[in-house]
């Protein structure tokens, strides 16, 4: 779940993934499972969208 400079995160999937942390944060600190797979969810559709633009950038 480590988010790195090299992830394909947008300005939209950073806000829901800091709204996630600052709900967590809230709570006591600690991201439940439940947090930690909507994060993983986040990050896996940013992937998916990458890799589908770069798939389209090679195909045009």
């Amino acid at each position: 779940m480590r988010i790195t400079d090299k992830d394909a995160i947008n300005h939209t999937e950073a806000a829901r993934i800091a709204g996630t942390v600052l709900v967590a944060v809230l709570r006591g600190g600690q991201l439940s499972g439940r947090q930690k797979r909507k994060i993983d969810r986040i990050i896996a559709g940013a992937e998916e969208r990458e890799a589908a633009l770069a798939k389209d950038r090679k195909n045009n």
